[in-house]
């Protein structure tokens, strides 16, 4: 496949990149892609996003791009943390196009760019050459939704009144953590996590937790694993 180069880089100077993704076979494979342009260069690589902040304290990459399939708050809470600690580097998610809540999220945290995780080489290409340009990054497919859910008539998703410690602990409370596992992974007690899970089914009128899984799932925020 030939790539074209863009004016503003050359093969002495190329654009340095810090991959983040916890598949090591995927990360090969991108490495791989990327240098094969000749102006791309991967300066280091992470399984996940606390790693990548220690990498790029010492690496100092031009782009951070992230990877992170499963886990939705890992996505938020690194890509967030990412761009808090390091402002001047371009943070660019690619994300499951179905995650329409959580790619709003990112981008108002200020990353660079989100990008569907199905997307081609060629906007894979796009993305990058954006970012490094200093413009923000959004797929047509995510333009369009995202536009979509502002035209009148629309109705507003019930997760947009959430902060983003209480869609935090309601994207952990989906993977199936008790309330003691998310208290140790946010660093907050477990009577704090427990006011949050009321306050979730108070703002989302729900009366269960299961039922607070119906209607996350129905928004697409987390999805069921069919069985068989």
């Amino acid at each position: 496949m030939v790539v074209n180069r863009p004016l503003a880089h050359a093969e002495d100077h190329p654009v340095e990149i810090l991959l983040v993704d916890s598949r090591q076979l995927v990360r090969a494979g991108v490495q791989r892609l990327l240098t094969d342009t000749g102006y791309l260069a991967v300066c280091g690589e992470a399984s996940n996003c606390d790693d990548a902040i220690r990498l790029a304290r010492s690496r100092r990459p031009q782009i951070i791009l992230v990877n992170l399939p499963g886990s939705s708050v890992d996505v938020l809470d690194g890509a967030r943390k990412l761009h808090r600690q390091f402002p001047d580097i371009r943070v660019l998610v690619l994300t499951d196009e179905a995650d329409l809540i959580i790619q709003e999220r990112l981008l108002q945290a200020g990353v660079a760019g989100c990008i569907g995780s199905s997307c081609s080489v060629d906007e894979l290409f796009q993305a990058i050459d954006a970012v490094v340009r200093g413009e923000r990054y959004i797929s047509d497919s995510l333009a369009k939704k995202l536009a979509e859910r502002r035209l009148p008539g629309q109705g507003a998703s019930p997760f947009d009144q959430l902060t983003h410690r209480e869609l935090q602990i309601l994207l952990l409370v989906a993977e199936g953590l008790n309330t003691a596992t998310i208290a140790r992974n946010l660093c907050l007690t477990q009577k704090t996590v427990n006011g949050y899970r009321n306050r979730l089914l108070e703002k989302l009128k729900a009366r269960t937790e299961v039922e607070l899984m119906h209607l996350a799932a129905h928004h697409g925020l987390v999805r069921i694993p069919r069985l068989g």
